[in-house]
């Protein structure tokens, strides 16, 4: 009884996991956006240029060292602690503290730091763009599901119509109104309706897969989307600005053109940087030293001798005596004493002067001029990619908007033929064949009309969105 009762919990559980997710267009894009791993590479990229920024900004401060070092010395050396010579083998132990802060470089660090900021701009664009790359994605992928469904359910109208037909056609059989023959037109497109069924599911399925795909979801999890009003809201209708208006709002609103403005003046920047070399460097360094040897001695005990000696006074020999302390036994110095006793500290400026580089300085500003060049050719390209892809993005709305007034001229004329047919048909005036034929051309026009709708509605987004309008199907 209790396995059952945890077989039962375990699969009241793992219901709502089976359960069909329906995700609208905004839950699409966010979802997308949160799991890119192109935007997660992005998001690395801009922690880099920050470090990098932080890393510029801290040249300006001082920098603080400290080192140690211990040698086992054998041989005639010099003692660290006395600077005598030594022959005896003996242990030293040194130690220094180092600071230094660059006080004058022609501006180069200044400049480095302005440039790290602009790198770091540069990156969050980028990021943008690349947000933007994904959410057209989506946005396609999304409205190819929205197609084959629509388009599924056309045929499935299309089906049920037919089998309705077939039942009617029977019953005109049976009473002797038509004859047998006539069934098998019907039949026939029932065949071809049921094989669009299938055709149609694949599609549904192929376009979920893309689109789970670009989500970065697994392919088996459950996704199916929510269609969106037949009425969608547009917040430009090409029909009523002008290329140049809508222009310069898409220019205002893509990232890519503040990436490459900044770039323009990254690349200024470094022209600044490398001229900056051309300039003497000034520093200021601070030192403090210190050290231990283990033959260092000092004097523990003593005695008090005195030593004569033969002089003459007014050419007459005379004796001095004199009285000189003698040491008579020595002591190692403690570790920590001499540390105290042979401390230094020096402090001092150094400056350089650049002569002569071999051309390393002036190619180098050379390169950073041609870099600002390339960078502006670059800006160039892109903006007449972006005036082309505009201008047949706007040719391409119009042309669709037209197209469904077209199409949705046509559907409504052809429901209104089927309409006619199918009255005359009950009644035997037409047979089946003709039928058909009507029956075929409806089908026809709601699938033109079907993609004509989502072809405008598509576009339509894609230019809103270019103009940096928010992306909604509500």
């Amino acid at each position: 009884m209790r396995s059952y009762f945890i077989v039962f919990i375990i699969y009241m559980i793992g219901i709502p996991l089976l359960s069909q997710e329906v995700w609208d267009l905004e839950q699409c894009l966010s979802y997308a956006l949160e799991h890119s791993l192109d935007l997660q590479q992005s998001d690395y990229a801009l922690d880099d240029a920050t470090i990098q920024s932080r890393i510029n900004r801290s040249q300006q401060y001082p920098n603080l060292s400290f080192s140690s070092n211990a040698f086992w010395n054998t041989g005639r050396t010099i003692d660290p602690t006395t600077n005598e010579f030594n022959n005896t083998t003996f242990f030293s132990n040194g130690l220094q503290i180092n600071s230094g802060v660059l006080l004058y470089n022609g501006g180069r660090i200044k400049k480095n730091i302005a440039q790290g900021y602009i790198d770091e701009s540069v990156t969050k664009e980028d990021r943008s763009a690349m947000a933007n790359t994904i959410t057209l994605n989506v946005i396609s992928a999304y409205f190819e599901v929205l197609f084959a469904k629509d388009n599924l359910a056309n045929s499935e109208v299309q089906l049920n119509t037919i089998n309705d037909q077939i039942d009617q056609m029977k019953k005109l059989i049976a009473a002797g109104s038509r004859a047998q023959f006539e069934i098998y037109d019907l039949e026939s497109q029932q065949a071809t309706s049921e094989q669009e069924i299938t055709l149609g599911q694949n599609r549904i399925e192929l376009a979920l897969l893309n689109l789970k795909g670009i989500l970065n979801l697994s392919p088996s999890f459950d996704l199916d989307v929510a269609s969106p009003p037949v009425e969608q809201k547009v917040y430009s209708d090409p029909d009523l600005s002008s290329f140049d208006e809508i222009l310069e709002r898409v220019v205002q609103s893509r990232p890519e053109m503040r990436a490459f403005d900044l770039r323009i003046e990254s690349a200024a920047l470094g022209v600044e940087i490398a001229e900056s070399q051309l300039y003497p460097s000034l520093t200021f360094g601070i030192n403090f030293s210190t050290n231990f040897s283990n033959r260092s001695r000092r004097v523990s005990d003593g005695t008090i001798q005195t030593f004569s000696e033969e002089v003459f006074i007014n050419g007459n020999p005379a004796t001095i005596g004199r009285n000189q302390f003698v040491p008579t036994d020595f002591s190692t110095i403690p570790y920590f004493n001499q540390f105290g006793d042979n401390k230094s500290v020096g402090f001092g400026f150094n400056a350089t002067l650049p002569i002569y580089s071999n051309y390393n300085t002036k190619g180098s500003i050379e390169r950073n001029k041609l870099n600002v060049l390339n960078q502006k050719i670059e800006k160039e390209k892109y903006s007449v990619e972006l005036r082309n892809t505009l201008g047949k993005l706007i040719t391409d709305v119009k042309a669709a908007k037209r197209n469904l007034t077209a199409a949705n001229k046509v559907l409504q004329a052809r429901e209104i033929s089927f309409i006619n047919a199918q009255k005359r048909f009950n009644l035997g005036a037409i047979n089946s064949f003709d039928f058909t034929s009507i029956q075929d051309q409806l089908y026809r026009a709601r699938t033109e009309q079907i993609l004509a709708k989502y072809d405008y509605m598509l576009k339509a987004k894609v230019l809103d969105f270019y103009q940096g309008y928010p992306v909604s199907l509500k």
